[in-house]
């Protein structure tokens, strides 16, 4: 019986022992199998590790204009596509307009007359501050005296068109003081219909008001704030791109109605240096400074517009071109 009992308990506790060993294999198999699984899994995690890395440093981008210096005392850029606010500074700040008041006086005159409506220049139509070569007489289609307005900044075809759009109703004669005074209630009519609040006109071109006791400026004959002026100018665009594609060029050659032919620069110096320029007007007084403002394509169908308000003469154009070089480093 004690050999029987014996030789019972040796085959249990071998079988024990096969069974440890057992355990111990299918432990080891597993570890190895876990060494394995870590040994593939360890480069992926660093290749997803590196990827976020590079997500982060991506979103993390520096601003472009961190390290741009203006000359402008307010700027405003922003990306028409997307309405994205790509810069700002005093961007809502009241200030002289200059010649880019003729940005109202182009956007009533295209949407009050027609632009086959034939003007005859007066001699009081010329007698507004700056020479552009117009001559009493001389007969004008209204939307070639709009090109001669906006590329070379002309204040005497401002001076006509007010006079000509503000007459003819309300029994007031055209080329008058009173269609003019008509005219410029237009203007800030229109601008409180965009909501501009702080957009408010004097006179049709811009030009700064002289005082008449002491001969020196008192107040210009527009102001508005640099955003406000994006806006009114991609109003502009938007609605009548052909009246501003005249203001990408370098110059332009326009014959009046009397046949007179009239080669004329552009105001604005860089018009070749903005790739991608779709339009552009300048103004420069000695209230306003220098101002400029331009719309410029940054891809296919992805329209800028940009303003700069209260720089120098010269300033305005070097502002555009770091504010154009900026915008060009970014994805948008």
């Amino acid at each position: 019986m004690d050999t029987k009992k014996k030789e019972t308990e040796w085959v249990l506790q071998e079988g024990r022992l096969k069974y440890i060993a057992l355990l111990l294999a299918g432990g080891a198999v597993i570890v190895v199998l876990l060494q394995g699984l870590l040994y593939f899994i360890s480069p992926l995690q660093n290749k997803v590790g590196n990827q976020s890395s590079k997500e982060t440093a991506t979103q993390e981008q520096i601003d472009p204009f961190a390290g741009v210096s203006l000359e402008a005392r307010a700027v405003y850029v922003l990306d028409l596509k997307t309405n994205t606010v790509l810069f700002e500074k005093n961007s809502q700040e009241k200030l002289p307009l200059a010649s880019i008041t003729k940005t109202m006086t182009a956007l009533l005159a295209r949407e009050n007359i027609s632009q086959n409506a034939v003007i005859t220049l007066s001699k009081d139509d010329l007698a507004t501050e700056g020479d552009s070569g117009l001559r009493t007489g001389e007969r004008w289609r209204v939307g070639d005296l709009l090109n001669v307005m906006l590329i070379i900044s002309s204040n005497d075809a401002a001076h006509a068109i007010a006079g000509f759009v503000g007459g003819g109703s309300q029994n007031i004669e055209r080329g008058t003081p009173e269609a003019r005074a008509q005219f410029i209630a237009m203007m800030n009519e229109k601008a409180h219909t965009l909501g501009f609040p702080q957009m408010e006109f004097f006179n049709e071109s811009g030009l700064d008001i002289i005082d008449v006791k002491n001969g020196a400026p008192a107040r210009s004959g527009g102001y508005g704030s640099a955003h406000d002026v994006a806006l009114l100018f991609a109003e502009l665009w938007k609605k009548y791109p052909e009246t501003v594609e005249i203001t990408t060029h370098k110059a332009a050659r326009i014959v009046s109605q009397s046949d007179i032919v009239h080669v004329l620069p552009n105001t604005n110096e860089i018009t070749g240096q903005i790739p991608g320029l779709i339009a552009s007007k300048t103004g420069y007084t000695t209230l306003a400074g220098g101002n400029l403002v331009v719309i410029f394509d940054h891809g296919i169908g992805d329209p800028v517009v940009a303003v700069v308000l209260g720089s120098t003469y010269k300033g305005r154009f070097d502002d555009m071109q770091k504010i154009v070089g900026a915008v060009r480093t970014l994805e948008l």
